[in-house]
């Protein structure tokens, strides 16, 4: 990878991150901190890609990119090989010592216009199944979302865990598409 898509990479999951920080805590009412009480919670060769403190414990947070989904059958589906492979390697690697987020983030297709559909098109067991404590998708399609306006955080779908299973919107609920 060249350094400048180093750079772009780096800078789009600072922008995720900035999103789930923001969007966690009004969907979970959890408290996000610098710090934590877990001495376990380091990161490994840059895994998980940061670690922050939710309610005074560490929670580490994996991102990756889901590309190429045209339908929410396509979207679960990606979903699920991402993390699955993503937990393999974790656990291979001896790296769920502590809780870790895997958080999904695309830009189509728009996780509102799929937001039905998604919910049955995969089983919540296979998800549950994963070595990650929470799994969220981010999405960051123009259709609905716009980084400019502070006020319209990105749209979320939770798959695991299941007390906070499905589809959020967060923000200014007026959400015209952009397009």
């Amino acid at each position: 990878m060249s350094e400048d898509s180093e750079i772009g990479k780096r800078e789009i999951e600072t922008m995720v991150l900035d999103q789930v920080l923001d969007v966690l805590p009004l969907i979970t009412g959890r408290t996000v901190s610098d710090e934590w009480d877990d001495t376990d919670a380091t990161q490994i060769d840059g895994s998980p890609d940061c670690v922050i403190g939710l309610d005074g414990h560490a929670l580490g947070i994996e991102l990756t990119e889901i590309r190429n989904a045209g339908d929410a059958c396509d979207y679960a589906a990606e979903a699920y090989r991402l993390a699955s492979k993503k937990s393999e390697s974790y656990q291979r690697r001896g790296l769920f010592r502590f809780p870790i987020a895997l958080v999904m983030y695309s830009s189509a297709p728009a996780l509102f216009d799929i937001r039905e559909p998604l919910k049955g098109a995969f089983e919540q067991a296979d998800f549950d199944a994963l070595g990650f404590s929470e799994i969220w998708a981010v999405d960051f399609s123009d259709a609905y979302y716009n980084p400019r306006d502070p006020g319209r955080l990105a749209d979320t779908f939770c798959f695991k865990p299941v007390e906070w299973f499905g589809f959020y919107r967060t923000g200014h609920t007026d959400r015209k598409p952009y397009g």
